[in-house]
């Protein structure tokens, strides 16, 4: 009996790092898939950006892409998209002590989210400007890296830049939905902790031209 109980738990314990090397693996090739699709999309931005003038159309957002709630999200000044094959964008992000420069989709949904960051509150034109994005290293995943005084660019799809400095760091819990959105910062980039649980935000005001 012992030797029965002693090989159950030796194949249990196989089976166990077998399924932890799979979900490690999946999670690798989900990020690998995630920094090569928002690359190409950039690309295709750019070139999109460079061969026809903008179309003016108000980009629809609502809602948490960590969570399914439904939020009511004030008239706010009409920012322009312009539509790739991947989707519609909103402009260009760029942190450049990250060495990040990430397209944002006009709108989220969990598989825009594996793709690039999202357009998720608010608008570029006023303060409450909110992105997020997946915790890839390649997309949101070292959010926690930067520091007060950091530099934000967001480059709005008619070529106006809008300059943010890094004034706050914070985790907030998965429900805090009304401090995310409601902060008065200009901007805030926020990506989910591993499991999800708490959310990583970064707090940016706008840099006066």
């Amino acid at each position: 009996m012992r030797k029965i109980i002693g090989l159950s738990c030796i194949a249990l314990g196989i089976l166990c790092l077998l399924s932890a090397i799979a979900v490690a693996v999946y999670n690798r090739q989900e990020e690998e898939t995630g920094a090569s699709t928002s690359q190409s999309l950039l690309q295709d931005l750019q070139v999109r950006l460079e061969e026809a003038p903008v179309e003016t159309q108000l980009p629809t957002t609502s809602g948490d892409p960590f969570h399914q709630e439904i939020l009511q999200e004030p008239t706010a000044p009409q920012m322009q998209t312009v539509t790739v094959e991947a989707g519609e964008c909103i402009g260009i992000l760029s942190i450049p002590v990250l060495e990040l420069e990430l397209p944002v989709l006009t709108d989220w949904s969990y598989e825009k989210l594996k793709k690039a960051p999202c357009h998720y509150f608010g608008s570029c034109y006023e303060p409450n400007f909110v992105i997020a994005a997946h915790n890839y290293r390649s997309h949101f995943g070292r959010l926690s890296q930067l520091l007060p005084g950091d530099l934000v660019l967001f480059t709005d799809v008619t070529g106006q830049i809008h300059g943010y400095e890094v004034v706050l760091l914070e985790t907030l819990p998965a429900t805090a939905t009304e401090e995310m959105i409601t902060s008065g910062f200009d901007l805030s980039l926020y990506t989910c902790t591993p499991g999800g649980s708490n959310r990583v935000t970064v707090r940016c005001k706008a840099i006066q031209s």
